[in-house]
This record gives C-alpha cells, sequence and structure tokens, in this order.
C-alpha cells in the first residue's frame, strides 16, 4: 500500500483518483510515499525519510523547498495549465472592473447613506466614475504560458489591442496565440504603449521585483497594472510611491500585503486566481494522476525539477535511477545490467540541469546484488526496482 500526506483539503475528485486497494490517503500519515499540497508551506517542514515524491495542486511551487527536495532525488510535480482558464477569467473581470471604474463606484453607493437625497446623490455623483470601453485600447501580457495565452486571446476578441511580451515562449504557446496579438522583446516598449498590464509569469529569483520603480515609471499615468502571479514579482514599495504620486492610475493584486489595504486605487483579492471548483478539481486530478504514475511506474509528467520521462509498461521489470547529469552514466547502468544476464526490452533517459533520469524496461527480475552494484556507481543519487 502506498501512504499519501494530505497537507492541505483536496478536492474529492483527486483524492478519489488514488484506488483504496493500493493507496491510504489522509490528513494525519506516517511515513508518506507522497505528500499532496495546495498551499502549505514545506519550507520549514522536516522530509520524511519515506518520502518519494511531492505533488502541488496548483501551478506555483514556491511554498515547497523545490532545491532541498531535488538533492533528495524527490521530483515536485504540479498542475501546468489545469487553473489557466479560472485565472484568465479572473483577469479579464480586472481589467472589466477597472475600466469601469466598478470598485470605486460600488464604495460611492455603499457610502451614499442618507435615504431622503439617496437617489439624487447617485445620480450626480455617478460622473466620478465615469469609465472607458475596451476596443481600441492596449493590453500588454507579461508572460505568455498557458494563462498569458488564454488572456491574450480573450482580450483580442474584446477588441482591445494585445502586445505580448515573453522571451521564453514556447513554440506550442506561440501556435495557441491567435493572430494579430503583437509580440515583443522589449519589455520597456510594451510598459510605454499599454492602458493595462497583466503579469503572469512564475517567482523565481530572476522575477523578483520584476516590475519596480524603473518600470513602473514607464508606464501611462491612467495605466492600470494587474499581478495575478505572485507578490514578490510587483515591488510593493515602488506601488505605493507611483500611487501615492499619480504615476499609475489603479493595481489589482491577487497577493494583498497589509501596508496596501485602504490605500486608494488599489483593488486587492485574497488569492482568488484558481479558486473555483473546476479549477480546483482539475489541478487535484491532474497532480493526483502524476503522483500515481510516478509511485507505480516511475514515469515523470509535469516536474518543476525533474526531467520529463515516459515509459509505457507492457512486461518484466522496471527499474528508475536518478543520477547527477555526468557523461556515461546510462552506458555504466546498462553493462551492470548486461553483466548479470539482464536483457534491456526499452529504456529513456533525459536529463534537466543537474539531474538525470532514466527508465529501463528489463525481462527479468533484478537481482539485489545488481541493484547494488548499480547504486554503488559514483553519480548515482537514487535507484529503485518497479517490479
Amino acid at each position: 500500500m502506498y501512504k499519501v500526506l494530505k497537507l492541505n483539503k483536496i478536492a474529492a475528485e483527486g483524492i478519489d483518483s488514488f484506488p483504496s486497494d493500493k493507496y491510504i490517503v489522509g490528513d494525519d500519515i506516517s511515513d508518506p510515499d507522497a505528500i499532496i499540497l495546495r498551499s502549505f508551506d514545506m519550507h520549514l517542514m522536516e522530509i520524511p525519510s519515506s518520502l518519494q515524491v511531492v505533488g502541488r495542486a496548483g501551478s506555483g511551487v514556491n511554498n515547497i523547498p523545490v532545491k532541498k527536495l531535488s538533492d533528495l532525488a524527490i521530483p515536485v510535480f504540479n498542475a501546468p495549465g489545469a487553473n489557466a482558464n479560472a485565472v484568465k477569467e479572473l483577469a479579464i473581470a480586472a481589467i472589466l472592473i477597472c475600466a469601469r471604474n466598478i470598485h470605486r463606484a460600488i464604495e460611492f453607493v455603499e457610502e451614499s447613506e442618507n435615504p431622503e437625497d439617496f437617489k439624487q446623490r447617485i445620480e450626480l455623483g455617478k460622473n466620478k466614475y465615469v469609465g472607458y470601453e475596451l476596443p481600441g485600447k492596449t493590453i500588454g501580457v507579461i508572460g505568455l504560458g498557458a494563462i498569458g495565452v488564454k488572456v491574450a486571446n480573450a482580450c483580442l476578441n474584446l477588441g482591445m489591442n494585445v502586445i505580448g511580451f515573453d522571451p521564453m515562449m514556447t513554440v506550442n504557446n506561440a501556435w495557441e496565440l491567435q493572430p494579430g496579438i503583437e509580440s515583443s522583446d522589449n519589455l520597456s516598449a510594451v510598459l510605454k504603449k499599454a492602458d493595462v498590464v497583466t503579469i503572469h509569469i512564475p517567482s523565481t529569483n530572476e522575477t523578483r521585483s520584476f516590475i519596480g520603480k524603473e518600470e513602473l515609471s514607464m508606464m501611462k499615468d491612467n495605466a492600470t497594472l494587474i499581478n495575478l502571479s505572485r507578490a514578490e514579482i510587483v515591488d510593493d514599495n515602488a506601488i505605493k510611491s507611483s500611487l501615492t504620486e499619480n504615476r499609475i492610475k489603479t493595481y489589482v493584486t491577487d497577493f494583498p500585503d497589509r501596508s496596501l489595504v485602504g490605500m486608494p486605487n488599489v483593488l486587492l483579492l485574497p488569492h482568488l486566481g484558481a479558486s473555483t471548483k473546476e479549477a480546483e478539481t482539475k489541478c487535484a486530478k491532474m497532480v493526483a494522476k502524476s503522483i500515481r504514475s510516478f509511485l507505480e511506474n516511475g514515469n515523470i509528467d509535469n516536474s518543476v525539477n525533474f526531467p520529463e520521462v515516459h515509459l509505457d509498461r507492457i512486461s518484466g521489470s522496471r527499474l528508475s535511477v536518478t543520477n547527477q547529469n555526468k557523461p556515461n552514466m546510462v552506458g555504466q547502468f546498462t553493462t551492470c545490467l548486461g553483466e548479470a544476464g539482464i536483457n534491456i526490452n526499452d529504456l529513456s533517459h533525459k536529463s534537466m540541469g543537474e539531474i538525470g533520469y532514466t527508465l529501463i524496461d528489463v525481462d527479468k527480475s533484478i537481482t539485489p546484488e545488481t541493484l547494488l552494484k548499480i547504486s554503488q556507481i559514483e553519480g548515482v543519487i537514487s535507484i529503485k526496482n518497479l517490479n
């Protein structure tokens, strides 16, 4: 039986993906083979020695000690794209709310408490909240991954001029963009042109304060900035200065900081990006599938720290090896198997950064002596016999 520790509430559809005859899933599991979570912060958590895999039912993994787990040969899976539609819809909602000043207009109505002149006050005051229509306005989409592409396409369909910025855009994502969307490799040019800027990039050391004082100074005075990615990507101090000095019109973020609460021209959301039943279900099911595929067959799908390796399993025994990314590692594995009289039916090896990962299907069971010999090869981090 495999044991799965659940650190957050996970959609039932995802938990139900683990068959009860093979898996025990719970909130209080000792010596787990796998951990499944959403927002739980694992950085201060002691990693169980039994742990083989971690699955995040979402896309961002900044709450997971990825480097530490990589050193322990533990892959970290996420659910890229599963929440893309939910975040896209929230981005469109934010654009419309800001364009029509809906957030400010609602506050105005709620503050108009005098019942005697209520209607007159509302009618006279509405001129303060005149907005603009989207056709013809320009939006800069920073990051053209699964979410950014959907946002860009939706904005184009609303009649907006769309400029995308993503030097690392994949070929597959490029194919998903609708004709008419402009691509730019110049961030400054995008910021200067855009009436709305929306950010959809991951949080990394390189993207910390990606939008700071210099970038904000390039934006139009009446521009809207939307951050549905991660808090660290936008410098909060720079945002506060820009808003105070009226250098941008509105800031929308899904990651509120206490220092921003009560500031005018700020729309704070409580991390609602993926908070739809549909997104939570898709994320849970996707990551549960990845966990199962790894534990049962050694396959690596949607990992942030391991290479993608998937091998269809037909018959025989299977060996998985995690190693340092060094020359001639696979050759040494196959030599050990050959010397033991074991034929290889199929093999797949890929590397990612400092990690190499190999799946080997063989025609008969691998003896403990052969496993030990392979494990003692310099550079081998972990080896598993998947019968």
